[in-house]
């Protein structure tokens, strides 16, 4: 069972590590809240250490539902665009063609009478697209963190871009092919950071530092560019 923390009226998931030094929160992309911290710490400690981040916490969520606000799920018709590797590139619906979901290097075309399912097909398309590229990407980043190449995952993670899973196994989410590359490359060295760090302490920003010195920015650029992208969900049909 997940250990919770309720503060201020805002629960808290606490995850504890062994590994774990110093006490820090997280708000992930669709609100969640997670305190980590190290094994031993007492409850009244993270209780008053928690208490006096709930100013910053806020903050995020206000930010998080500013940008939420801004997200619109397509519509799937002629005309609408969608991002691949951070350009845009237009919808066309057909009646005729072989496959249902197609792309020529200039434009995604649609089968008419498979729209329903277009959700389930775009998801599709970006899992094949992603896999190929954001191995060889991972592959060219590796030695600039320092670690060797991991094996590479590419699923739906709902609102997380990436995660480290056991036996040197890395994930990320097919969504992250509608960033440009530079952006894609913020996730990706950021996963691969946790290689060595796997949590968000000092030595991990300073391993990020060291091979990704302008990571300020695209992390910010990334909090932006997060509301203009397609998070395609399945609600039409399968």
């Amino acid at each position: 069972m997940k250990e919770k923390l309720d503060v201020g009226g805002l629960t808290f998931e606490v995850r504890r590590s062994a590994r774990r030094k110093t006490l820090g929160v997280t708000v992930d992309r669709a609100g969640e809240l997670i305190i980590h911290a190290p094994e031993g710490t007492e409850n009244t400690e993270l209780l008053r250490w928690t208490r006096s981040k709930l100013l910053w916490v806020h903050r995020k969520l206000a930010i998080k539902e500013e940008l939420a606000a801004q997200v619109r799920e397509p519509e799937y018709v002629t005309g609408e665009s969608f991002f691949f590797l951070g350009r845009s590139y237009r919808l066309q619906v057909v009646g005729e063609q072989a496959e249902a979901l197609s792309f020529d290097g200039r434009a995604f075309s649609l089968r008419r009478d498979v729209r329903m399912r277009a959700p389930a097909l775009f998801r599709s398309w970006y899992l094949d697209a992603g896999k190929k590229w954001i191995s060889a990407r991972v592959a060219l980043l590796a030695p600039r963190i320092g670690v060797v190449a991991p094996r590479v995952e590419v699923r739906d993670l709902g609102f997380h871009w990436g995660s480290c899973g056991k036996n040197n196994v890395t994930y990320f989410n097919w969504k992250l092919l509608q960033l440009p590359v530079r952006l894609a490359d913020y996730v990706l060295a950021h996963e691969l950071a946790h290689l060595i760090e796997p949590h968000h302490g000092r030595e991990f920003w300073a391993v990020l530092e060291r091979s990704l010195p302008d990571w300020r920015q695209r992390q910010e650029d990334l909090r932006r560019k997060a509301a203009q992208i397609y998070w395609c969900s399945t609600d039409m049909g399968q």
